[in-house]
């Protein structure tokens, strides 16, 4: 299977949850990635964030960062809303602060990816854990090291080269599926009264695997209502 014919599901799967203009989006020959600039920021964001948290061992976390972390988590959801709605003057033909563009849509999507995910991850190991760890999901330098791969990916994606537009593509795309997966695995262990059953990996697993049916299907039903509605 092509790239090309990835993008393509994958950005199928996108047209519920992200409107894809085209001027909005990176492209690679021509060609969008599945999702906005802003949303492939913000499920690249979930992936680090995750990627992160799995390197350091952190997976049974189930403490939020502390407030001053907190506190920069929210700038990082202000500076993605503030260029969001900016971005939304500006498409309107209204008055809006600055030429929006579409690293910082990425930028900013990216660093609230991070935060979202940071912030959604304590409760998850709380559920899945039977003994979850109290420890904090992030630290200080750890959260540093963080924005700075936000900035160097931002960087990176922003040139014109083909490969990591496509990676980064492929990577939103898989990060989108993977946050509905864990959600539908939180509603699925509240449903299944399995909260706090998990004693290893595979436990976990498990249940994200029995998740990504559903969250699939939701993606396709969200995909196909919009394109009922919109054509």
């Amino acid at each position: 299977m092509s790239t090309w014919s990835v993008f393509a599901w994958l950005r199928f799967l996108a047209g519920g949850v992200c409107h894809q203009i085209p001027s909005h989006s990176l492209q690679v020959g021509g060609v969008p990635l599945p999702l906005c600039a802003r949303d492939t920021g913000t499920y690249l964001g979930l992936i680090m964030a995750m990627a992160a948290i799995l390197a350091l061992r952190r997976s049974r976390a189930s403490l939020l960062p502390s407030r001053p972390l907190l506190a920069i988590l929210a700038g990082f959801f202000l500076a993605w809303a503030a260029d969001g709605a900016n971005s939304y003057l500006a498409l309107l033909g209204l008055a809006h602060a600055y030429e929006p563009s579409n690293i910082l849509r990425l930028l900013t999507g990216t660093l609230e990816g991070i935060a979202l995910l940071l912030l959604i991850w304590p409760v998850a190991a709380f559920t899945f854990w039977r003994q979850p760890d109290q420890r904090r999901v992030i630290r200080g330098r750890e959260l540093a090291g963080l924005a700075a791969a936000a900035v160097l990916v931002t960087a990176v994606a922003s040139q014109p080269w083909p490969l990591p537009r496509y990676v980064a593509g492929l990577l939103s795309g898989l990060g989108l599926v993977g946050m509905f997966a864990l959600l539908n695995a939180l509603l699925l262990a509240i449903a299944l009264h399995r909260e706090g059953s998990g004693e290893k990996p595979a436990d976990v697993l498990r249940l994200l695997a029995l998740a990504l049916g559903p969250a699939i299907a939701e993606l396709v039903l969200l995909s196909l209502l919009r394109h009922w509605l919109l054509g």
